[in-house]
C-alpha cells in the first residue's frame, strides 16, 4: 500500500467532517462503549454503520479481553460518557484464541492466560469432555470463542458491582445493557453470544 492511500484518507476527513470536529473538540456524547479484538477485520464503527467520529468510544486489544486497558477506557467512559451500551464483541477465526492452543510462548499467549482467554478454552474442552463430544476443530474453536465472550463480559458485570454500584443497578434494571456479541468475519452475521456452553453446531442463534 502506497503512504498516498492514507493521505488521500486524510484529507478525504478534513473535507466530510469539518463541522462535526467543532462539536466533538467541545464534546463528545457517545452513547456506546465497546471492546473488540485488534483484528483489522472487526471495525465497530463500520459494522454497525457509524462511520462518523464519536459514535463509538472503542478500546481494542488482541481477544477483545478486558484487560487492565480495557478497564481504565471503561472507567473514563463510565465518569465522563455515561454509555448505555457496554458491548463486548469477539469474532471468528481470531489469532488471539487460536493462540491458546499453540505450543509456542508469545507474548500473545500470555496476554490471553492473564485476561481469561486461556480459561474459555479449558472450560470449553473440560465441558466436552463430560459429555463425552469430539466435535470438529472449527466448532470447538467456535464454542471457545463464544465461551470467551462470556467472560468478559461478565467480568465486566462483577467490575460494576464491585466498583459502579450505580451504574450495576441500572445494568440491572435494564437501563444499561452488557451485549456479549459474535460477529462471523465471513458472512457479517452477528450474534448474541448464547447463556451458556453448548455442545453442538446446531444450536440456534440469537442474531443480533
Amino acid at each position: 500500500m502506497k503512504l498516498s492511500v492514507l493521505r488521500v484518507g486524510w484529507h478525504h476527513h478534513l473535507r466530510h467532517f469539518r463541522g462535526l470536529r467543532r462539536v466533538l473538540a467541545v464534546h463528545q456524547d457517545p452513547k456506546v462503549f465497546c471492546l473488540s479484538c485488534s483484528d483489522s477485520r472487526v471495525d465497530a464503527h463500520e459494522i454497525f454503520d457509524m462511520m462518523k467520529p464519536g459514535g463509538i468510544f472503542e478500546v481494542k486489544n488482541v481477544g477483545g479481553l478486558f484487560s487492565d486497558d480495557a478497564k481504565a477506557g471503561l472507567v473514563y467512559a463510565l465518569n465522563h460518557l455515561n454509555p448505555e451500551y457496554i458491548v463486548v464483541m469477539h469474532h471468528s477465526r481470531c489469532g488471539g484464541y487460536r493462540s491458546v492452543s499453540d505450543d509456542v510462548e508469545s507474548e500473545i499467549k500470555r496476554h490471553m492466560f492473564d485476561n481469561g482467554g486461556f480459561h474459555a478454552k479449558v472450560r470449553v474442552e473440560g465441558h466436552l469432555n463430560q459429555l463425552g463430544l469430539k466435535l470438529p476443530t472449527e466448532w470447538v474453536e467456535r464454542l471457545i470463542i463464544e465461551e470467551g465472550c462470556r467472560i468478559q463480559a461478565e467480568s465486566i458485570g462483577r467490575f460494576l458491582a464491585l466498583n459502579y454500584p450505580v451504574k450495576y443497578r441500572q445494568v440491572a434494571s435494564g437501563m444499561v445493557k452488557i451485549l456479549p456479541l459474535l460477529y462471523d468475519v465471513v458472512s457479517g452475521v452477528m450474534y448474541t453470544a448464547p447463556n451458556k456452553l453448548e455442545g453442538s453446531e446446531d444450536m440456534v442463534k440469537d442474531e443480533f
